[in-house]
């Protein structure tokens, strides 16, 4: 017998529906699309360097660059992270900057050995680690998220970010808002019947990842770096600046708000809030707590 979730979600029936009334295919994309170089190609505050103190030293020019890197390097981590989108986003990819997407090798988002290791673990032994759960959950609530921010400031103001990747982001929302429950009837099924030391386990790994996440860095080096190529004015004081309070980017209240936060992650938090192997978290999450106020 499957179990009844204990949360309110739509049973599966429903969600097949839904599911089929926001399908698209590719076909449905307007490819005509040229990357603009001179529109951001995220909306404000997407990633950890406009954070920082020395943000402040780029010029316009530098600054839209710097946006227009992490717009990249948001769609390589998802084309690392969901391989079922990998096709539209490449194009995507290939559109902003043909000459580096030649290959299928990214350019800006980088992870630690290690990162990659634990990943590969995880989707070699999804029975073991069934930290995979709570990860896709997170990952699919920050996408719905941060495109939700595409599509509002499309709203706000019209033609202010760049069509292509507006355009990317809406139809990634609609793709999205499809699995979100769906990942929560698995954690009904597959993770809550797990003996307490797999969901320990789990936690143990999820929690890394997660303070890859909430402290990033290895992705803002990578960013810097290309900065540095393309404005040589920054490399000999600006950059290695910025590098320096990337270590810092972890305890920013602002940049924790903006992406660690219930008005970010609502559901996702209160699920973590049901399940004590991962209190260890909420100290990730500076400006949040298990049990708010």
């Amino acid at each position: 017998m499957i179990p009844k979730p204990r949360r309110s979600i739509d049973s599966l029936a429903v969600l097949n529906r839904k599911s089929c009334e926001l399908a698209f295919g590719l076909e449905d994309i307007d490819w005509s699309f040229e990357a603009d170089r001179t529109k951001p190609w995220a909306p404000e505050g997407f990633g950890p360097i406009c954070y920082l103190p020395g943000f402040a030293l780029l010029d316009e020019a530098e600054r839209l660059r710097c946006n227009q890197f992490q717009a990249l390097s948001l769609c390589e981590q998802f084309i690392w992270l969901e391989r079922h989108v990998i096709q539209p986003l490449t194009r995507v990819l290939e559109r902003s900057e043909p000459d580096w997407y030649r290959s299928r090798i990214p350019r800006l988002f980088r992870v630690s050995p290690l990162q990659q290791f634990g990943i590969e673990r995880v989707v070699e032994n999804p029975r073991l680690l069934v930290a995979w759960i709570w990860l896709t959950i997170f990952v699919e609530e920050r996408t719905l998220y941060l495109a939700r921010r595409y599509i509002e400031t499309e709203k706000e103001t019209p033609g202010r970010i760049d069509r292509l990747h507006t355009q990317l982001h809406q139809f990634h929302f609609r793709d999205e808002a499809r699995h979100y429950q769906l990942d929560q009837h698995v954690l009904t099924w597959l993770y809550d019947p797990q003996p307490r030391w797999k969901k320990k386990l789990s936690a143990w790994i999820f929690h890394y990842m997660m303070r890859c996440y909430a402290n990033p860095r290895h992705s803002a080096r990578a960013v810097l770096a290309q900065l540095a190529r393309e404005f040589p004015r920054l490399r000999k004081d600006i950059v290695p600046r910025l590098h320096a309070e990337l270590a810092q980017v972890g305890r920013n209240e602002e940049f924790h708000r903006k992406h660690f936060s219930r008005s970010a992650l609502p559901r996702t938090l209160a699920l973590l809030a049901e399940y004590p192997e991962h209190d260890r978290l909420w100290t990730l999450f500076i400006t949040e707590s298990k049990h708010p106020a």
